[in-house]
């Protein structure tokens, strides 16, 4: 099988971290092409990661534009099809899935919808070009039914990337094994809520229990609404900003006890949150459809809505129950394990065998 990726963007953000992995694996399986921008700087962190000794890596996309860029990236797209002959074409956005508006007796043309939300009249039409349309929602192949061809698959991991052992780096955050750590992983935006963070360091501070945030991430509003309210308020012992962590991620993440995740970034399928899972860590979050679906409330974490006293409340219950807190460790990571690409890699590509079959 001859499998063709096409993702018109070149950075690695929470979106193509999975999109690589699924290539990754694919690769194993059948003879990958992944087709991409061209990065603007050769040791670009997403090339890096991409099996180059068993992926043809292709560039030239166009990453944003009106028409005219549009009809660059159709024109390549063709090109490689002529060239490669692909079985399946797969796509990640609707920007790169337009520039083949039809269907061919060809190839399958996969669409995967990498958001969680219900999409609107335009993306649904775009959607309809596809020969099948996957999404990591539930709920969403119900509400969908109209397209007929709309398939849920669970959102993967590749779990072989976590070490066998972890390292302890609370030290290096000034921790000390006394400490009840809450962790937050994200890019620091206005609408990811870290002002819910801070005003619940601020009953946290009141109360004088030994709980701390401990945030992995940075941004461009970093200063104004972590480093600036921290300061306002005198929380510079309860958040600790721990920068971004790249070599040793998992390590730095072993060291929370527990999860606060607000609102998904780029990546709808909330990635840092399911990692955490995976490593046995309950999470609390807000209340989100997508999120009561791989967090279940009371279970392996706690669903939460805006309100800094209630987050106050579920954080202080795993502070203060050691029992609630491995019992709902021990169900977190049997949750995140479910995300295992091993698994998840085999259906997908059971489904492009299906569609193939269907074409022939």
């Amino acid at each position: 099988m001859k499998i063709l990726y096409v993702y018109s963007d070149y950075k690695w953000t929470g979106p193509s971290q999975p999109i690589v992995e699924l290539c990754n694996f694919m690769s194993e399986k059948a003879e990958v092409y992944l087709l991409m921008c061209t990065p603007k700087r050769p040791e670009n962190r997403f090339v890096a990661q991409v099996r180059t000794d068993r992926i043809r890596l292709l560039q030239g996309l166009q990453k944003r534009g009106g028409i005219r860029s549009l009809w660059k990236n159709r024109r390549l797209i063709l090109q490689i099809i002529r060239q490669v002959k692909p079985d399946v074409i797969h796509f990640f956005r609707e920007r790169d899935l337009i520039t083949l508006p039809g269907h061919s007796k060809n190839f399958a043309k996969i669409f995967s919808s990498l958001k969680s939300d219900y999409p609107g009249r335009l993306k649904r039409t775009l959607w309809k070009t596809a020969d099948v349309i996957t999404v990591f929602q539930k709920k969403l192949p119900y509400e969908l039914q109209n397209l007929s061809k709309v398939v849920y698959i669970k959102p993967w991991l590749e779990l072989r990337q976590i070490p066998a052992r972890l390292q302890d780096i609370r030290s290096e955050f000034g921790l000390s094994a006394e400490d009840f750590v809450v962790g937050l992983v994200m890019r620091i935006q206005p609408h990811r809520r870290f002002d819910l963070v801070i005003e619940t360091a601020r009953l946290i501070k009141n109360s004088q229990k030994r709980i701390k945030f401990l945030l992995y991430g940075k941004g461009p509003y970093f200063q104004k609404l972590v480093m600036d309210p921290i300061k306002k308020y005198g929380l510079e012992e309860v958040i600790i900003p721990g920068g971004y962590r790249k070599q040793d991620y998992w390590d730095a993440v072993n060291s929370f006890d527990i999860m606060l995740y607000t609102v998904a970034g780029s990546d709808g399928t909330a990635r840092a949150l399911r990692q955490c899972q995976a490593m046995g860590k309950p999470i609390i979050c807000l209340h989100d459809d997508f999120m009561q679906e791989i967090v279940h409330d009371g279970v392996n974490g706690f669903v939460v809505h805006n309100d800094p006293e209630e987050i106050m409340n579920k954080i202080q219950a795993l502070y203060s129950d050691r029992n609630m807190l491995t019992n709902f460790s021990k169900r977190s990571e049997s949750q995140g394990k479910a995300y295992d690409l091993n698994k998840i890699g085999q259906e997908i590509y059971a489904l492009y065998e299906n569609h193939l079959r269907k074409k022939t």
